[in-house]
């Protein structure tokens, strides 16, 4: 059985005005995408090599704002393939204004050789107000490469530019989580309740948390608020996946499955939601803080990769480990059941041999040229304690299985009792 998962930092911490942030509780805003299909998302170094030439000249791509009155600031949040190994500098614009860097992860691999590495994020580029234009825009990106005429290639599958109004200028809704309250417990799938009210209907309402669990996103942060923007198939909406969940008419309540959620620190679970109403006006909530989780008689335990080397991929003939460490004081014999979370672009099985765990031999269950998250659940008795070594292997000469950052990641319930 596979829990398939489509898919970043909707909310960050407070930056400087000038900088990317993310969305903040009280801000209102509306978002303005383009989902690119077909070939549209391919990013090319200009001055690539002659085999990279049929991708260029980068395309010039299209969406439109209703209104900036009363706007204050803009950013745009990607899906963004990391594309090429060796690919530098990627960065868009808009209205062929002055070219934006897009920014790497933010804890990126390597050490900040994160060129060397595979991934899929949503970064967020700060925009100047300047830039943009009431009506049509067009934007675009560029790229380069370690080598001149190399062929730097990233994807811009999606971009969704958010427009953040001064909230004293636009309609827009309006409430609040109600339960659970700040400081309380939850204990496993907790039920989530929450008014919205708005003059023009609420559309609907989305819920996220903050914990320390699996870096669905991608952007290296595990601590964080989870949930991220990913086109679960070429040229659909990347919309918002892996959150708490959305309610999209009344009574406002929510199940939050916590299935793989891991164990937490006390009072260190948050919980914050945004409404949209009828008219696409999202408003950010306040946040619920100082939650505690607390489950009874059993635990979640989250066990990151080590050694996740660079080049993560395969083809022709080639074969990759890493490791996923089990301190040898946690006892098996309690496990209840155990998911590997793996994050790939063109996992798929008709191109690529199935991955091993130990001595399990599991099919990738990725996509055709594409990004896919999937969480598989796997036999307790494919664990051990130690080194659990998660491997890829590839004969296709097509394109490579790439596992992206920031690798895989075990999690594992057991009963709770004596050696956890």
């Amino acid at each position: 059985m596979v829990a398939p998962a489509l898919l970043f930092l909707i909310l960050a911490a407070p930056l400087p005005a000038d900088g990317p942030r993310g969305l903040q509780p009280g801000e209102v805003y509306r978002e303005f995408a383009s989902h690119q299909g077909g070939d549209d998302w391919r990013v090319t170094n200009p001055n690539a090599e002659e085999r990279a030439r049929r991708h260029l000249p980068n395309p010039t791509l299209h969406l439109s704002i209703d209104s900036l009155e009363g706007a204050v600031r803009a950013e745009a949040v990607l899906d963004r393939w990391s594309g090429h190994i060796g690919t530098k500098q990627p960065r868009i614009r808009f209205n062929a204004n002055a070219w934006l860097d897009v920014p790497p992860p933010l804890a990126p691999p390597g050490d900040g050789d994160h060129e060397r590495y595979y991934f899929q994020d949503n970064p967020i580029v700060a925009v100047p107000l300047k830039h943009l234009e009431a009506g049509e825009n067009a934007f675009e990106g560029t790229t380069s490469h370690e080598n001149p005429t190399g062929w730097g290639q990233w994807g811009l599958y999606s971009l969704i530019l958010r427009v953040y109004y001064d909230p004293s200028t636009v309609p827009h809704p309006a409430g609040r989580i109600i339960s659970p309250a700040d400081g309380g417990t939850i204990g496993e799938n907790p039920s989530i309740r929450l008014e919205a009210s708005s003059p023009s209907g609420v559309a609907r309402v989305d819920v996220l948390a903050w914990y320390d669990g699996y870096d669905e996103n991608g952007d290296g942060v595990w601590l964080d608020w989870h949930g991220g923007y990913f086109q679960p198939l070429r040229g659909y909406a990347a919309d918002l996946r892996e959150h708490v969940g959305t309610v999209w008419r009344a009574p406002y309540e929510l199940t939050w499955d916590t299935r793989w959620v891991p164990d937490q620190e006390p009072r260190a679970v948050k919980l914050i939601a945004r409404i949209q109403d009828s008219r696409g006006t999202w408003a950010v909530t306040q946040p619920v803080i100082g939650l505690t989780l607390q489950r009874r008689g059993e635990s979640v335990r989250l066990y990151r990769a080590a050694d996740v080397p660079p080049r993560f991929g395969v083809r022709n003939h080639s074969t990759q480990s890493c490791r996923i460490p089990i301190p040898p004081e946690h006892d098996l014999s309690q496990v209840v059941e155990a998911g590997l979370h793996v994050r790939t672009w063109h996992g798929w099985d008709g191109h690529h041999k199935p991955f091993r765990l130990n001595d399990l031999v599991h099919p990738n269950d990725g996509k055709n040229h594409h990004h896919d998250y999937d969480i598989h659940v796997i036999p307790s008795s494919a664990l051990r304690t130690g080194d659990n070594v998660f491997t890829i292997s590839s004969e296709t000469e097509h394109h490579m299985l790439e596992v992206h950052w920031p690798g895989p990641a075990l999690s594992v319930r057991f009963r709770t009792g004596e050696g956890l």
